[in-house]
Order: structure tokens, then sequence, then C-alpha cells
């Protein structure tokens, strides 16, 4: 890479790591491209972006935010963007299962807090939004359905004793 060409870089990577609220990385050793593609692919269907990166750029784009994250930049490492963090924590959860030794969550930002490889496994155990909202949804209706039913309850009691004189007779 050129001089302007790491500039270009760090300067679009400072840009990505502003735009995202949250950012986890992560070690990758000795992963093949094969694999690495395979993880793209899959974080990319839940929007959530993963870069390879140089720590000595990294470094730089860094420079000047004070996170706690730079201490941990050595060895081949590959960072995680995203708008919903549970989305990046069950990715990592779950390609890490398989790839214990290889693959692993070292740090992460979460709208300006630092969060350790333990706090990013916690998120994993999180549900997904999607959940979050139809659990949210039936709490709202519960009460509803059992107003209606409790509403329904006697003109229902009258139509069976009914329904039971007209079959006896």
């Amino acid at each position: 890479m050129t001089r302007s060409e790491k500039k270009n870089f760090i300067d679009k990577f400072s840009e990505t790591c502003a735009s995202y609220p949250c950012m986890v990385l992560v070690r990758q050793v000795g992963l093949s491209a094969d694999v690495v593609s395979q993880l793209r692919r899959k974080a990319r269907l839940e929007n959530v972006s993963f870069q390879v990166v140089k720590n000595s750029l990294v470094r730089k784009a860094f420079q000047g935010a004070a996170l706690e994250m730079v201490d941990k930049l050595s060895g081949p490492v590959g960072i995680f963007f995203s708008e919903n963090p549970v989305a990046i924590a069950k990715i990592i959860e779950d390609f890490a299962k398989k790839r214990e030794d290889k693959f692993f969550p070292l740090s992460g930002v979460l709208s300006g807090n630092v969060l350790s490889s333990s706090d990013i496994k916690k998120l994993a155990s999180l549900p997904t939004l999607e959940a979050l909202r139809a659990q949210l949804l039936g709490l709202i209706n519960a009460p509803a359905k059992k107003l209606l039913s409790t509403v329904q309850e006697p003109s229902s009691r009258v139509v069976r004793v009914l329904s039971g004189y007209v079959q006896k007779h």
C-alpha cells in the first residue's frame, strides 16, 4: 500500500467506526480464505460487516479515541460493525463454537462503552430484536384476550344451557 492509500484507508475506517454504534474485535488465527468468506456471507445476511484489518493502520485510525481496544491489537484480527450488537455477538458465538482455538472475541465497543469478551458472550444469549417484538406484542395482547373471554363467558354459558335443553327434548 502506498502512503496515500494508507491515509485513505485510515480516513475511511475512521468514518466507518463513527457511523456504527457497535464494533467488535475478534482474533482469527489460521482461518482459510474460504472460511472467512463463509463468515462474511453469514454476517452480510444479518446486516453486519466484517473486515480483516492491518493492526498498524487500525491503531492510527483509533489514535486520539482513547479506546482500550487498541491494546488488543496484536496478531491477526478482524472487526465486525453493525447497528445490532446482538447480531454481531450471535454470529461470533456461533462461528467460534466450531473454531474455539482459531476464532474468538477480544473486545468491543457499544455506544462508546467498552465490552469485554464475556460481555460479548452475554449479548449472544439475548433474544433477537424480532423475538423481543413478538414477546412484547404477546404481552400487549394478553389482557385484551382475557377481557374478551371474560365478557363472552356469561353468554356462552347461556348458549350451552339452551343447547343442552334442546338436546334433551
